[in-house]
Order: C-alpha cells, then sequence, then structure tokens
C-alpha cells in the first residue's frame, strides 16, 4: 500500500512540475496572428527565390 501510495505522490509531482514548466512557455506566440482577409502568406514578407518558385510554378499551371 505504501508503494502505491509514494507512486501517487511522484506522479503528482510530476504533473505538478509539468503544468508549471508549460505555463512558463509562451505557447500563444505561436499561434497565427487575426485573418485581416487575405488568404495565404503576407506578401511583403516573402523571399526573392519563393517569389520566383511561385512564379514558375504559376507558368507551368498555365
Amino acid at each position: 500500500m505504501r508503494t502505491v501510495f509514494r507512486a501517487l505522490l511522484v506522479s503528482a509531482a510530476a504533473t505538478g512540475v509539468a503544468a508549471l514548466l508549460l505555463d512558463q512557455l509562451d505557447l500563444d506566440a505561436a499561434r497565427p496572428r487575426p485573418d485581416d482577409g487575405v488568404p495565404g502568406p503576407n506578401p511583403d514578407d516573402m523571399a526573392e527565390e519563393d517569389v520566383a518558385m511561385m512564379l514558375n510554378e504559376l507558368a507551368s499551371q498555365l
């Protein structure tokens, strides 16, 4: 019986430590910003290589 209580205590302590660590993380930073009505990536933040690749892909589809 003592082993069961010890296991429960260790489990509760581990759960508490995990909850404290997760609370310290800024998980809201990973969420995308609110939708401004334009779907897809922000065109102002795209690299030139990405733009060229997308234009080549579009040209191949036409």
